[in-house]
């Protein structure tokens, strides 16, 4: 006889089960079960996962869906200290899945007993009454409302437990026993056994599985110390007894020996078996669920659809009728709409249009389009997208395939700060509980796996950080550690010390390399924790809480308990609300131009011609452009100088790893500028690919190439694409013969529609979607115009949008420098809350100062709206509400500078606040009782207009400012910047030619990088070794950025009385990647003062001769000195006729002994000079 697991815990019981699905029914599967139970611990996570599992495998195991659940006694809305029994329930139809999800609902939105880890989803026995259809339900385990009773020694509790799930639930009530072990179960069984027997309750016997089998119980209790975030050594931690893995029908009867007899054992596993035999398949996927739109009266959801559709052309093409549109278009759109209609969604399509609708009659700024829905002329008629896919040639079929029913799928990108505007409508109009968003699982990947274990097991960090990096990651993922140690890995020294089972250096006590990796494999991709999808919701058309069951984020809001692809499987509408930041961006320049221009930038209708704009991107002046920021995209924009929109979509689906792998850039670029012969294999090929140059770039083309050479239909074309993706052989072959034998009639020769189909292939595995890269495209146009056309406004408005992230404000104030934009510390009388554009400047906003509120910020701009420009601290204090402004802000506004329009001495301001302060109030305390001073009385005039009013405040005795270097401090403590000057700034030209790397492009550095910077230390902590070594971890900033670096002990010892906060300093050292990012370790540093340079000057004519060139390296070479201590640059100062250019020789000419240097050099008829860093410029 076999036996069903009717209590079993997956890794969706997050760090406490270790069975991941696939693994688990095929080992169910191997024990001869005819079928499984699923029961996490409070959710239903992985419900759908385990029937997808089971479906995969022929349904030779049935899948149970449950739920061990929390039940307390009482309301379950009221916070109190009560007992949470566990309760085993399991869907046995349709009817119970829904019961099962409704309560599952009802205990994570309503019945959540206790707070943080101790948190737990509750239920009572009322509402298991009320949904009771459908469900069976056991006893569960020791921690069970029956067993809980018997331990306490109160039978009659227990009795009148059992008796009330009997009475409710009858047959589908089973009493439940386990054995692993615990003297409590030696109690707790053979009271159940009379119990059941006393009440006619059928028992089943379970095993409390949290791991597949017994060699998983080590890496098990790896996965406890993880999530309690002990150590495995420790004592005091929470254990499992090491049996709680699956167990077959003969391990189930080796068990409950020393306390039961064989008889009750056996019917106990004989009503596994039963319980499964009642569970029915659940008729749960693939209806579609699609919300009712509510069309107006006297209209079906297709004509309303088809008639706002048409009248949206209209629109779009700026015409009085649907007679005048060209008859490409109306062709196009009757086909589309037929289509829809077919499939089905009319109802989708309309939903989509109203919510974008929506956003865009509230001035809520909506993206062009993403994704394949730019190839739905529909789409683009009803303002879905506004990409005309007419125009640009993008197909319908890579959207919506006639010949392969799927949900649409439409992604919106909205403005960031007001996607939550469009969800509120969505939810408000379909109703809260209709509407939610969608959980993410963050699983345990190879890296993190490796080091969480290394963390139990006290291997020391470095140890674990050293094995991790040797860990590739493709495309964003890490390898596996199966492939880590198999014989293709792509590091053998990784596979060597597995293999070599070598001790772990310094792990106490000694674990060997195998052991801790294989305890990682054992629980890589087991679920580590849950989030939210940044942009999925859900919306349904019946209730969510009968389809999928539903919990509360960590903010407050509703999400799913499953994942994006298992809601799409019920049937249910999934969009993606997602929020760009560029898009808010881009509106808040439009809206600086219109108050500083007086002009109203349409952003649909662009010129698309634009001059400024390619000669900006020709010039790689990139910052602040959409998808093109990157040191490797500036580079490649620059070679290509793109002349229109095709060119920018291009290189958009061109800058991937495929592709770049390929060297098809270069290609790319080349046939672009004549300097590569563009050749096509057929002439067909001509209009298909003259765009991107003869060469195949997107999914659209292998389509229009299926379609126009090999005679396929469109919606066949797109099949033929997934088929090349996925690369099956035998669909590969069929295709191949359809596509050769449609050639041959079209004129083609065989062996080249052969040939063509293997290129095919080939570029199938990264050629891109075009729609979405027209539609992006078209956003880095805008982008690009906008900074090409109204820089200052553009660069105002990209601080704004990137104010919370400091090392892209610094980057960009650097390249508002390079552009000649000065950018100045907030003005009490001129900044706005953001940053502000003025004619050729641009001055911080107020809310950027720290200690200065929302509050203070609107009372402040009120003010000055009212009655005009501060004219002095008194007028400032005696025009604003103290309470709204206190003393703490007005002395940041003081101190970063934002006075200085009024007063020029930031120390005199800030030691008259406190009595100009108490004299505002004191005025203030007058006015309010009718007691205002002479001044006040004059003729009903003003305060802020009296002769005299505020020129009264009293002043403290006169005082010099701070310091340069104080000042500058104060400002980057309240502004995060240095602004009104930077103590590395008047080296900054030398710095440039110096130090090629600055620090905000440190992250682009491959590891192990040797670097030279200027940077200043911001930051200084000192560390003190296990040894008693000293180092220090310190905080470097240059003009473009900031990063963390390491001097460790060796080098301390050397330099360590240099490394002092706010010292200025030439560093030389490595790129070290650490957890994600990058950092520096620093290997040797000299004083900016003491860094020496020898200056060559050469003339144009010098420079270019070949000879000169030689005899200049060769007496450098000569006087280099000892390599280890080269450090001194040399740099050649070429003079031509109209300019004077400095660039420094290679690192393999730095020289030990400047003197030496220049003296060689001057022998050998050379200029030569050496020059201290700071004086160079």
């Amino acid at each position: 006889m076999s036996f069903v697991g009717l209590h079993i815990h997956s890794d969706y019981s997050l760090l406490d089960g270790a069975s991941q699905l696939d693994q688990l029914v095929d080992r169910a599967i191997e024990l001869g079960m005819p079928a499984i139970a699923l029961t996490d611990h409070g959710v239903m996570y992985g419900a759908i996962e385990i029937l997808k599992v089971c479906k995969k495998r022929d349904n030779v195991i049935k899948p149970i869906i449950g739920n061990e659940m929390y039940v307390i006694n009482g309301d379950i809305t009221k916070q109190e200290r009560r007992p949470r029994y566990h309760q085993v329930v399991l869907a046995k139809n349709t009817q119970g899945y829904k019961n099962l999800v409704k309560l599952t609902t009802i205990s994570h939105l309503q019945g959540v007993q206790g707070k943080g880890i101790f948190s737990r989803p509750c239920i009572n026995k009322e509402l298991l009454e009320q949904y009771k259809d459908g469900l069976i339900v056991t006893s569960a385990c020791l921690g069970g409302e029956v067993p809980q009773a018997i331990m306490q020694g109160r039978p009659d509790v227990a009795r009148r437990v059992a008796q009330w799930y009997k009475d409710v639930f009858g047959d589908d009530y089973y009493l439940e026993i386990q054995d692993h072990g615990l003297q409590e179960e030696r109690i707790v069984n053979p009271e159940i056994v009379r119990i059941a027997r006393e009440l006619d309750i059928k028992l089943v016997c379970t095993n409390d599985s949290h791991y597949i089998s017994c060699y998983d119980v080590e890496a098990h209790d790896a996965l406890l110390c993880i999530q309690t975030g002990k150590s495995i050594i420790e004592e005091k931690r929470l254990r499992y007894t090491g049996t709680e893995y699956l167990k077959s029908a003969d391990e189930m009867r080796m068990l409950f020996r020393d306390h039961l007899t064989p008889d009750v054992v056996e019917e106990a596993i004989a009503h596994t078996l039963e319980v499964a035999d009642k569970v029915e398949g659940y008729k749960i996927l693939g209806e579609p669920r699609i919300p009712n739109y509510p069309v107006p009266a006297g209209y079906t959801a297709d004509v309303y659809f088809e008639e706002t559709t048409r009248a949206g052309l209209i629109d779009r093409l700026q015409l009085a009728s649907y007679d005048e549109v060209p008859q490409t278009y109306q062709e196009r759109l009757e086909y589309e709409l037929q289509m829809m209609h077919r499939m089905g969604f009319d109802g989708y399509f309309l939903v989509v249009w109203d919510y974008i609708k929506f956003a865009r009659d509230n001035g809520i700024p909506v993206g062009p389009g993403r994704g394949s829905a730019a190839g739905s002329l529909v789409a683009y008629a009803l303002g879905i997208t506004n990409i005309d896919p007419v125009h640009h040639g993008l197909l319908f079929e890579r959207f919506l395939n006639p010949e392969r029913k799927s949900m649409p799928d439409i992604d919106t990108d909205f403005c960031i700060e007001r996607r939550g505007e469009v969800i509120q409508y969505v939810t408000e109009k379909y109703g809260t509980d209709r509407v939610a968003q969608i959980i993410t699982y963050n699983r345990m990947t190879s890296k993190a796996v490796l080091k969480d274990v290394a963390r139990v097991l006290d291997i020391p960090y470095g140890e674990s950080d050293k094995m991790a990096k040797m860990i590739p990651v493709v495309r964003g993922k890490p390898a596996k550690l199966k492939m880590m140690i198999s014989d293709e890995t792509p590091a053998p020294e990784f596979k060597e010390k597995y293999d070599s089972n070598a001790v772990v250096p310094g792990s106490e006590p000694p674990i060997t390399y195998r052991r801790w990796l294989d305890m990682a494999m054992r629980i890589e991709g087991t679920n580590k924790s849950t989030g939210v999808h940044a942009a999925g919701v859900v919306i349904s058309a019946d209730p969510l809480d009968e389809v999928v069951p539903l919990e509360r984020s960590k903010e407050g809001g509703v999400t799913t308990q499953y994942p994006m692809e298992d809601i799409e499987l019920l049937g249910l509408l999934k969009m993606d609300f997602l929020g760009l930041k560029n898009l808010t961006m881009i509106q808040k320049a439009v809206d600086l131009i219109g108050k500083t221009h007086g002009i109203q930038v349409d952003l649909d209708n662009l010129p698309m011609d634009d001059p400024a704009t390619y000669q900006l991107l020709a010039r790689g002046e990139l910052e602040g452009i959409f998808q093109l920021e990157s040191s490797g995209m500036r580079q490649i924009v620059r070679d290509l100088k793109p002349s229109g929109l095709e060119d920018i979509s291009s290189v958009l689906a061109l800058y991937r790893p495929g592709p770049l792998d390929a060297g098809l850039i270069p290609k790319f670029i080349n046939r672009k500028h004549g300097r590569e012969r563009i050749e096509y294999e057929h002439e067909l090929l001509t209009s298909i690919l003259n765009e991107t140059y003869g060469i195949m770039v997107y999914q659209e083309q292998i389509m229009k190439i299926a379609q126009d050479m090999g005679g396929y239909s469109l919606g066949q074309a797109d099949l033929l694409r997934r088929a090349m993706g996925k690369k099956k052989k035998e669909e590969m072959e069929k295709h191949q013969s359809i596509f050769t034998e449609g050639a041959e009639k079209n004129g083609v020769p065989k062996k080249v529609a052969a040939d063509l189909f293997e290129q095919m292939v080939k570029f199938a595995e990264y050629c891109f979607n075009k729609s979405h890269s027209t539609a992006y495209g078209y956003v880095t146009f805008q982008t690009a115009y906008l900074k090409a056309n109204y820089p200052v406004e553009y660069m105002a408005a990209l601080l704004t949008a990137n104010s919370d992230d400091q090392d892209k404000v610094q980057k960009y104030i650097s390249s508002c420098t390079m552009m000649g934009i000065t950018v100045e510390p907030p003005d009490i009388n001129r900044s706005g809350v953001d940053f502000t554009p003025l004619e050729h400047s641009i001055l911080f906003g107020l809310s950027a100062v720290r200690n200065v509120g929302a509050g203070a910020i609107d009372n402040i701009l009120q003010a000055r709206e009212a009655d005009g420009p501060f004219k002095s601290l008194g007028d400032l204090c005696s025009r604003i509400d103290p309470r709204a402004v206190n003393r703490r802000a007005l002395e940041a506004l003081i101190q970063c500078g934002a006075l200085d329009c009024i007063e020029t001495n930031r120390r005199q301001l800030v030691n008259d606040l406190e009595l100009v302060v108490d004299w505002a109030q004191s005025r203030a305390k007058d006015r309010a009782i009718g007691q205002g001073n002479l001044f006040d009385m004059l003729g009903g005039v003003g305060v802020s207009e009296a002769a005299g009013s505020f020129e009264a405040a009293p002043k403290s005795p006169a005082v010099e400012d701070f310091p340069q270097q104080e000042r500058l401090k104060l400002e980057k403590e309240l502004l995060g910047f240095y602004v009104s000057d930077h103590p590395l700034k008047n080296i900054r030209e030398a710095a440039r030619i110096l130090a090629p790397i600055n620090l905000s492009n440190l992250e682009a550095q491959p590891e192990g990088t040797s670097i030279s910077a200027i940077v200043m230390l911001t930051g200084v902590k000192p560390v003190v070794t296990k040894k008693g070594d000293r180092m220090a971890i310190v905080q470097l900033e240059d003009l473009t950025g900031h990063s963390e670096a390491v001097v460790f002990p060796k080098s301390f010892a050397r330099i360590g009385s240099l490394i002092v906060q706010d010292a200025r300093l030439m560093i030389w050292g490595k790129v070290d990647k650490r957890d994600d990012r990058s950092q520096l370790i620093i290997e040797d540093v000299e004083p900016v003062e003491d860094v020496q340079l020898v200056m060559v000057e050469l003339d144009a004519q010098m420079a270019g001769d070949i000879v000169q060139q030689n005899t200049l390296r060769e007496v450098i070479l000569k006087s280099r000195g000892d390599e280890d201590h080269c450090k001194t640059p040399v740099v050649a100062i070429i003079t031509s006729q109209h300019r004077r250019e400095m660039v420094r020789l290679g690192n393999q000419f730095r020289v030990q002994d400047y003197q030496a240097a220049v003296t060689a050099l001057n022998r050998a008829g050379f200029r030569a000079r050496a020059t201290a860093l700071t004086s160079a410029d």
